[in-house]
């Protein structure tokens, strides 16, 4: 991966006679043509680019390999299949490099010269996003040659685990930067500051804690992501989310996608996600303590022979829903695995509640009775209802990486495959420009942290 930061300057035409230069100075001068940008624009892009990861195509064909979601027409069908190859992630890759690393990191050079802290920190955390997702999706990746194409234009791949450890590291830097400042008086920075794209009543401190938790869980630190989670935002209205509006351009990706762009692509038809949400069926999940049926109703439509998402006003996948970066859910369920995996069931089943309990306060309904320790014959059927609700709960990249993790406890449909898909091919355009390329990966090539 070639990364060239570029910041263009424009060149003036140099003729030599003095008496000509005022004639013909700035001539080739572009006025329209940027010579810097300024560290709170950079900022906001880094953030802005998180939603190509949390609700576009990384998300997308997660969901499609967990069976969240259907591939339903064109190349879509084909993917769902797991019939890809390596150009079908260069988007993908560039979401996270180009759009996402290189910003990031320029944006914490100019905040360091500029003594701007706050915004040094939440860079920081947006690199470690960035970073920590190409980790997860790809296994060994460039990272600590990355974007600085003069000096390493072939970077070589780091290891898995180091890019997470680093992330994870990098995770700690910012937290540390958007802390409160006792000696201004200031409280540590809110989700919504240095930026115009976040809303929610948390920090960024809590946002750095729910991401480590996440790459943490990656790891099998169950200890480490517990403690991480519980450091994180423990209230809905806090949950860190990506507006979106009506206004066109500014809509939810996934609107955007199914409404706008790629209509049938992307449905629900026969998923096993609406299998779970369906109260009746092999694997449905309805008892008397769960009713599922408003929530397939906020996620599902029927319209022209498929199961969509529903993308009506009020949807889920609605133009204006916000979507989260690291959701209220994700959280209270990785405190779930990891309490019940280090054995604190009672914290366990209580976290699994707070994820159920957030679907009928978002909906305003009242479907899911609190559960209790009766209602699991033993440490096993706890583990599988709490993977089972992350499941149904969060979509897109946290849930493949669950399902590589347990190598499908919940047991979703792998569409004829027998074990998960186990990681994103390396994209071709790094096939095709960097030397140091480890070479042609499969689908069931399991990354290092999952060997």
């Amino acid at each position: 991966m070639k990364l060239i930061r570029s910041i263009a300057f424009s060149g003036v035409l140099l003729l030599g006679a003095l008496g000509c230069e005022s004639v013909v100075e700035d001539l080739n001068t572009n006025p329209n043509e940027f010579t810097d940008i300024s560290t709170e624009l950079l900022v906001n892009h880094s953030v802005l680019n998180m939603a190509s990861i949390a609700e576009s195509e990384a998300a997308r064909i997660a969901g499609m390999w967990t069976d969240q979601f259907t591939g339903s027409d064109r190349q879509y069908i084909s993917q769902d299949d797991y019939k890809v190859d390596d150009s079908d992630f260069d988007g993908v890759w560039e979401d996270l490099y180009r759009d996402g690393i290189v910003p990031s990191q320029i944006a914490q050079e100019k905040a360091i010269a500029e003594d701007a802290t706050g915004l040094l920190g939440i860079a920081q955390i947006t690199e470690a996003f960035y970073a920590g997702e190409a980790a997860s999706l790809f296994g060994d990746v460039p990272y600590t040659q990355a974007n600085q194409a003069t000096e390493f234009p072939d970077p070589v791949y780091d290891s898995q685990e180091s890019v997470l450890r680093a992330a994870i590291a990098l995770l700690d830097q910012g937290f540390d930067n958007t802390a409160a400042n006792p000696t201004t008086n200031t409280p540590a920075l809110a989700i919504t500051g240095g930026n115009s794209v976040l809303t929610g009543e948390a920090t960024w401190q809590e946002l750095s804690r729910g991401l480590k938790a996440r790459y943490l869980l990656n790891l099998r630190d169950y200890e480490g992501a517990l403690a991480a989670a519980q450091e994180s935002f423990s209230g809905v209205d806090e949950e860190p989310r990506i507006i979106h509006t009506t206004t066109n351009f500014a809509e939810n990706l996934f609107f955007q996608f199914e409404a706008e762009q790629r209509s049938d692509y992307l449905t629900f038809t026969g998923s096993y996600l609406t299998g779970v949400l369906q109260d009746s069926g092999a694997v449905s999940r309805a008892d008397m303590k769960t009713d599922d049926a408003n929530r397939l109703a906020f996620y599902t439509y029927t319209a022209g022979g498929f199961l969509r998402l529903n993308t009506n006003p009020g949807g889920y996948f609605a133009a204006d829903q916000d979507f989260p970066v690291v959701s209220y859910p994700e959280i209270q369920l990785i405190i779930a695995e990891t309490a019940q995996r280090t054995g604190n069931d009672t914290l366990a089943i209580s976290a699994l509640n707070k994820a159920r309990n957030y679907w009928d306060a978002l909906m305003g309904t009242d479907d899911y009775t609190n559960l209790d320790a009766s209602d699991f014959d033993d440490d096993d059927s706890l583990l599988r209802a709490i993977l089972l609700e992350k499941f149904v709960s969060v979509f897109g990249t946290p849930t493949f990486y669950d399902i590589i993790r347990t190598n499908n406890l919940i047991g979703t449909n792998l569409d004829g495959r027998s074990t998960p898909a186990q990681r994103f091919l390396y994209p071709s355009v790094e096939r095709s420009s960097n030397s140091s390329f480890p070479g042609i990966k499969s689908l069931d090539d399991p990354t290092p942290v999952n060997m």
